[in-house]
């Protein structure tokens, strides 16, 4: 049981931040690299936790800790272009 817990509280523990940014104007397979490129500090594995959604215009974020929703709408600008809204979603 000790163990079960240990574990649990290492998983909260280590458990990122998810984050929605609506960004319009996103068309491309480029918009796509770019943000990949300016999000890849603030996550683990770029492929896997910077989720770009070309037709709803947005980005999801699987951060490794929580970053200012001001640090998020700078690195958006840095690739070009406006965080539109930015949306917590968990934590």
């Amino acid at each position: 049981m000790k163990a079960f817990i240990f574990l649990l509280l290492i998983n909260i523990a280590f458990a990122g931040f998810k984050v929605k940014v609506d960004v319009p104007g996103m068309v491309c397979q480029m918009c796509v690299q770019g943000m990949k490129k300016n999000f890849k500090s603030a996550v683990e594995n770029p492929d896997k936790d910077v989720i770009v959604d070309l037709d709803k215009k947005t980005v999801t974020l699987n951060l490794k800790q929580k970053i200012s929703e001001k640090e998020i709408k700078e690195r958006v600008k840095d690739a070009g272009y406006n965080a539109s809204k930015i949306l917590w979603l968990d934590k």
